[in-house]
């Protein structure tokens, strides 16, 4: 049998494979230490005395997993909107620390506020969020110790390539990302301090954790077992009717989906509708400093984040996961 994990095998699929081989149906002849570093990681090279003693332990987890169809294999900590530089402090989430698998950050981490149409009374420059941005997701990941983090761009983010392509000659624009965030997580930045004659570069998010898996989706949406997070540029005004757009929207592009994680409308909210499971996720910002709407009557923004429990196939753990509102 290959040990190797199989083209379309999910890592756990792969894991069990490996035991249930080497344990049960037998079929696996290698020796235990080869299986090592496929089952506990890279760099973990027991010996098989130690190997084997885990592998039992594990197919134990497994057998349980498997009876149990509400066992939580992974916890998704989804946070958005923080328009940087009128983020909440990190601490806001000091219940989720160690308790979180994925971390999901569903767009409008920078605010773009130099570059932004609503009037205000003063601005920051592009190159202070970017710098602001970087640090506090540098800091929210030592805080939370997720294992893997996805970065999905907001509508904010996507002001910066709206604001180049405004400005520039098309073969500059060959140059430049399209989101600020490819800058933060993919290519890294150089800030060219003019007055002081220095520059000073910054690494890309992928270089500065070893430990951490960190995913640009460059695009609005991202898809983690049967649960879309997004952050469109569409805005319903009523509660859930921009997820219900978007549900319309995804039933028309993938069939296999059961549940929808709506950032951008800074609404708190829920609703089940044709087995499909729809969610607000609120904002993560100081709404009284980023007052877009000052006298427009419009309805009080909502702070809040979700926290997404699912089964190992992907699927929604509906009395696990929650909306957590902030006041």
């Amino acid at each position: 049998m290959d040990i190797k994990r199989l083209e379309g095998e999910s890592q756990l699929e792969h894991i069990k494979r490996l035991v249930d081989g080497k344990l049960v149906s037998k079929t696996i002849n290698v020796p235990y230490e080869e299986l090592s570093e496929l089952i506990f990681g890279e760099g973990n090279c027991y010996n098989e005395s130690e190997v084997r003693k885990r592998m039992y332990g594990m197919k134990h987890l497994l057998e349980i997993m498997d009876k149990e169809p509400n066992y939580v294999a992974t916890r998704i900590l989804g946070l958005s909107d923080f328009h940087i530089p009128f983020n909440l402090p990190i601490d806001t989430f000091k219940d989720y620390v160690g308790k979180t698998d994925i971390l999901v950050l569903n767009g409008d981490l920078v605010d773009q506020q130099q570059i932004s149409k609503f009037p205000k009374m003063y601005r920051v420059s592009i190159m202070e969020e970017l710098i602001l941005g970087r640090q506090y997701i540098i800091d929210l990941i030592n805080y939370i110790h997720p294992r893997e983090v996805v970065v999905i761009d907001g509508n904010h983010e996507k002001r910066f390539g709206a604001y180049l392509a405004k400005n520039l000659d098309s073969d500059l624009l060959e140059l430049m990302p399209d989101s600020s965030m490819d800058l933060i997580v993919e290519t890294g930045f150089n800030h060219y301090d003019k007055r002081n004659k220095t520059k000073t570069w910054y690494e890309p998010l992928k270089n500065v954790f070893d430990n951490v898996e960190i995913i640009y989706a460059n695009d609005w949406k991202y898809k983690i077992g049967q649960t879309w997070f997004i952050h469109p540029s569409a805005y319903s005004g009523g509660m859930l009717k921009t997820t219900e757009k978007a549900v319309n929207y995804f039933f028309r592009i993938d069939r296999d989906f059961e549940a929808i994680v709506m950032a951008h409308v800074h609404k708190l909210g829920s609703y089940i509708q044709g087995n499909i499971y729809m969610y607000e996720q609120g904002c993560c910002c100081d709404i009284d400093k980023l007052d877009y709407a000052n006298g427009k009557l419009q309805y009080p923004q909502q702070k809040g984040f979700i926290y997404v429990c699912q089964t190992v196939e992907g699927k929604l753990i509906y009395d696990k996961t929650k909306l957590v509102e902030l006041k």
